[in-house]
């Protein structure tokens, strides 16, 4: 399981080395969000441009949340990756819009190189083995992988309730990456989100009602996911507790049983005395 403080991002190999990190400093995790963060790409001058959040308007208050830091170290790192061309960055009413140069964020696997992680994986033995046998045995998500995916869907689900296209913003993702963290599937998450969205829609009396941000449905799929957790653990234990009893059956039924004693050695009937 991922430890909650770690980020959930995949880095590819050259990118952490002396270089850059003498360049960047402290500022290489928020570089390091704009990479995990990018949803599209283009290609401009010949430059290949990773555009985060798909050009949505971030706020520095956004960043600093998904951090825990102030907007004034927000600020002091997007100046430095910006001034050693990492990014670029464009004002807009309601924030930046971030591009990331030289992206690289969907280059076809198998053409970088990518360090191991052992804290960004999730293995079969996080999950519930069964659920993920019956829906998908072919698929092992990184935490990344999953991350995106999740996030992809919960987009599709509210730009359908909006009625227009939105993005995922930086605590959409902080929420979801907390909900893979705790051990939750793809393919549960997924479900367990339409299941939400559609509770959500019984409720609704106006279609200015809308599911904001992930945060949301988090609590609605940490219940279901405890339950199943819950019901993993009930369920092992009656195997436990069945196991146990059968064997004390058997144990039972070799032991011979235990002869009593008896003053007249097994006779009966009146017991006459002895002539002198």
């Amino acid at each position: 399981m991922m430890n909650r403080k770690s980020y959930p991002f995949f880095t590819y190999s050259g990118l952490l080395n002396s270089e850059h990190y003498d360049k960047m400093g402290s500022a290489i995790w928020l570089f390091l969000w704009f990479v995990s963060s990018t949803t599209k790409e283009q290609i401009k001058d010949g430059i290949k441009w990773g555009l985060v959040l798909g050009h949505k308007p971030v706020k520095a208050r956004e960043m600093a949340d998904v951090f825990t830091v102030s907007e004034k170290t927000v600020r002091r790192w997007l100046e430095i990756l910006e001034q050693h061309e990492y990014i670029k960055t464009v004002r807009a009413p309601y924030g930046l819009i971030i591009s990331v140069k030289h992206s690289k964020r969907f280059t076809p696997k198998g053409t970088l190189t990518r360090p191991e992680v052992t804290d960004r994986t999730i293995t079969a033995d996080h999950r519930d083995k069964n659920v993920q046998r019956e829906i998908d045995i072919t698929k092992n998500h990184t935490a990344e992988e999953a991350i995106n995916e999740i996030a992809a869907h919960f987009i599709r689900l509210r730009s359908a309730q909006e009625g227009r296209s939105v993005y995922p913003s930086p605590r959409d993702y902080q929420a979801i990456a907390r909900i893979v963290s705790l051990g939750a599937s793809v393919q549960e998450a997924i479900k367990w989100l339409g299941e939400c969205f559609a509770a959500f829609e019984q409720r609704r009396t106006s279609s200015a009602e809308t599911i904001k941000a992930f945060s949301y449905c988090a609590k609605f799929i940490e219940d279901r996911l405890n339950a199943r957790i819950a019901g993993r653990t009930i369920t092992t234990k009656k195997e436990r507790n069945t196991i146990h009893d059968n064997t004390n059956d058997r144990a039972d039924s070799c032991r011979p049983e235990k002869r009593k004693t008896s003053i007249t050695g097994g006779q009966t009937g009146r017991i006459r005395r002895k002539p002198l």
